[in-house]
């Protein structure tokens, strides 16, 4: 018993590793782009057009998200960022999900390894329903500023600096950097912590074959919803996910439960969530996780019933191959060292962002003893 309890926590320890190994580079490269955002988006002339609430903003969103390679972990100090300086939510919203669930390189191997008619669903669902879902908690997620969204918007001064005097450009790139890094870097870290012990706890305690056993061909409702809540459970990134579900595929698996894994295991997983919620609140992380999970279930079954009742995978290896070799290309490949530092960093901000809040409950404690 005891060598079979230490061998789980080694496999969960060793999930969350590899969980920072996947995303440390893309959140750290996202925390430093989030300052740049937070600092000269409301300066610029781009700041009016994304708060537009015209399609204008929504279409720029979905651009700027389908062409980016980022992960559904590193975008969220940009989707934040964009937030705090006050773009629409509906355009907010619409980047979060575009940007992790489809771009170039998932394109490219998706058509490699799923074939040509799942692709098609893929990106159709790619460029529709992050709009979709952004409108919608707009309409029915919006809510005042939370406490931590108003703490990371006061730790700023504006352009003319904190005791009114004019700031240089350099003294603005400084401060965009230390924003990102020191002031939402730790913030997000204590829910980043939280969600990804949570998500290899699921990932590891998970039986192998359950997967498998519960997403057959048939793919009832129950199994779109089931693989729909893995998803959202779980952190895959948005090229790495594809290969999983060609092997569902193989596996009798249906087309139906590939879009729906396609697009909640990208763009929806905990640390994600968890972060998200303590900025946006949690009603429009509530209503963006259930638009997403009933507009990926209700594509899933449309496909099955109706689009591709017969679908049979097929893998052609010499065209597979090339198609393959494209997206290899067009994926941008982090140096090892790089990918270790990162996850390094991403792990102390996590650190940080835990002891700060352990440091907080404690003082609060000792108050509440002496004022008793």
């Amino acid at each position: 018993m005891p060598f079979a309890l230490s061998d789980t926590l080694q496999a969960i320890v060793l999930a969350g590793l590899s969980i920072l190994l996947d995303a440390g580079f893309w959140i750290v490269a996202s925390l430093i782009a989030a300052g740049f955002v937070y600092e000269y988006l409301g300066t610029s002339r781009l700041s009016r057009f994304m708060r537009h609430q015209g399609a204008g903003s929504l279409a720029g969103a979905l651009a700027v998200g389908a062409l980016l390679p980022i992960c559904s972990c590193g975008v969220i100090p940009l989707a934040i960022s964009l937030r705090l300086a006050g773009v629409r939510l509906a355009a907010v919203m619409t980047f979060a999900a575009a940007t992790p669930v489809i771009n170039p390189a998932a394109v490219l191997l998706s058509y490699a390894l799923l074939g040509p008619q799942i692709t098609m669903a893929y990106v159709l669902f790619g460029l529709t329903v992050p709009i979709l879902a952004g409108l919608i908690v707009e309409r029915f997620g919006s809510q005042p500023d939370t406490a931590v969204a108003a703490q990371l918007k006061s730790c700023c001064c504006g352009t003319s600096g904190c005791a009114g005097q004019p700031v240089t450009s350099g003294q603005r790139f400084v401060r965009a950097v230390r924003w990102g890094v020191l002031e939402l870097g730790p913030t997000l870290g204590l829910y980043l912590a939280v969600g990804i012990v949570l998500a290899a706890f699921v990932v590891t305690l998970t039986p192998s074959q359950w997967i498998p056993e519960h997403l057959g061909a048939a793919a009832p409702l129950a199994s779109l919803l089931l693989v729909a809540v893995l998803g959202m459970i779980i952190y895959v990134c948005a090229v790495a996910h594809i290969p999983l579900v060609a092997a569902l595929l193989l596996a009798g698996a249906s087309p139906g439960v590939a879009i729906v894994f396609l697009v909640t295991g990208a763009v929806t997983n905990l640390p994600e969530l968890i972060a998200l919620q303590r900025i946006l609140g949690r009603r429009a992380i509530a209503v963006y996780v259930a638009s997403l999970v009933a507009a990926s279930v209700a594509a899933g079954w449309l496909l099955n019933l109706w689009l591709l009742p017969d679908f049979s995978p097929r893998l052609d290896p010499l065209v597979s191959m090339h198609w393959s070799d494209l997206a290899a290309r067009a994926t941008f490949i982090v140096p090892q060292p790089i990918t270790v530092a990162s996850a390094a960093a991403v792990g102390l901000l996590c650190i940080w962002g835990v002891s700060r809040w352990v440091r907080d409950r404690v003082d609060g404690l000792r108050k509440r003893q002496v004022a008793a």
